[in-house]
C-alpha cells in the first residue's frame, strides 16, 4: 500500500521528469554589447555562482546522505532528479560565463567551508540549508534577469528560476510531510536565522557586483525577507490552516485565521 510520502515523492518525480521538456537553449551566439565595468562584475559573480550552483558535488554529501537516499526507491529517484537540475544550472551558467568572457572559478574559501558544513551535519540539516540557498538564489537570479541587459543571460535566468520555483515547492511539501503539525516558534526562528545567514554570505560575496549592475541596496534584503516569510507562511497554512503573523513572536500570541 502506498503511503502519503510515496504519493508525494511520485508527484515530484513526475514533475522533475516533465520539467526536462520545452527548455529552449539561450542564444549564446547573439550579438553582445555591455559596458566593460558591468561585464567584469557580472562575469565574476556568475563564475563564482557557477561553482556553487551545481559546479561542486551535485549530490547530498552529509555523513548519512547515502542512508537517506537508500531509505526508499522513490527517495533515491526524487533526490537524484533534483540534483540533476542543479547540474543543468551549472551547465547554463557556464554558457553565461563564456559569453561574458569570464574566468571560471574552481575553488573559494567560502565554498570549502560550505561543503564542510554540509558534510558534518546530517542529511535533513543539509537539505534545509540547501532549501535556504534555493530561496536566496531565487532573489539573486531575479536581480540578474532584471539588471543584466542581455537577452541570452536573462533567458538563462528564466530557465533557472522555473526550476528553483519547483525546488522550493518540493521542499515545502517534503517539510509538510515531516511536520504535519506545522513548525513551532523555535523552528520558525531557526529557519529565519539560517535564511538570513545564507543571505548575508551571498551579499558579502556578491553585493558589490550586484550594485555595479544596477541593483539598489535595499532590494536584495527586502526580497530575501519576502521569500523567507512566504515560505514559512505556506508551510503553516498547509499544515495547520493558520499563518504566522509578520513576527514569529507575534504569531505565537495571535495566530491569524485563513480567510
Amino acid at each position: 500500500m502506498k503511503t502519503q510520502r510515496d504519493i508525494h515523492q511520485q508527484k515530484w518525480i513526475r514533475h522533475f521528469e516533465k520539467n526536462r521538456q520545452h527548455r529552449p537553449e539561450p542564444d549564446w551566439d547573439a550579438p553582445f554589447h555591455m559596458e566593460e565595468k558591468k561585464r567584469r562584475a557580472l562575469a565574476w559573480s556568475l563564475a563564482e555562482y557557477q561553482l556553487g550552483d551545481g559546479g561542486g558535488p551535485c549530490c547530498l554529501i552529509a555523513r548519512d546522505a547515502e542512508s537517506y537516499r537508500q531509505s526508499s526507491h522513490h527517495t533515491q529517484m526524487v533526490t537524484d532528479l533534483w540534483f540533476r537540475e542543479e547540474a543543468e544550472h551549472s551547465r547554463l551558467l557556464s554558457g553565461a560565463v563564456k559569453r561574458l568572457r569570464g574566468t571560471f572559478v574552481t575553488d573559494t574559501f567560502a565554498f570549502r567551508q560550505f561543503q564542510r558544513v554540509r558534510r558534518f551535519m546530517g542529511a535533513q540539516f543539509e537539505m534545509l540549508v540547501l532549501l535556504q540557498v534555493e530561496i536566496i538564489s531565487t532573489v539573486y537570479y531575479r536581480m540578474i534577469r532584471k539588471h543584466c541587459g542581455d537577452e541570452p543571460i536573462a533567458a538563462m535566468c528564466g530557465l533557472i528560476l522555473r526550476d528553483e520555483t519547483g525546488h522550493v515547492s518540493y521542499h515545502r511539501d517534503r517539510l509538510c510531510q515531516d511536520h504535519p503539525g506545522g513548525w513551532n516558534l523555535w523552528q520558525r526562528l531557526w529557519f529565519y536565522f539560517l535564511g538570513y545567514a545564507c543571505a548575508a554570505v551571498l551579499w558579502l560575496g556578491h553585493g558589490r557586483a550586484l550594485r555595479t549592475i544596477g541593483m539598489r541596496n535595499g532590494d536584495f534584503a527586502a526580497q530575501v525577507h519576502r521569500g523567507l516569510r512566504s515560505f514559512v507562511r505556506s508551510v503553516q497554512r498547509r499544515t495547520t490552516g493558520q499563518v504566522p503573523a509578520r513576527s514569529p513572536l507575534a504569531a505565537e500570541r495571535k495566530p491569524l485565521p485563513v480567510s
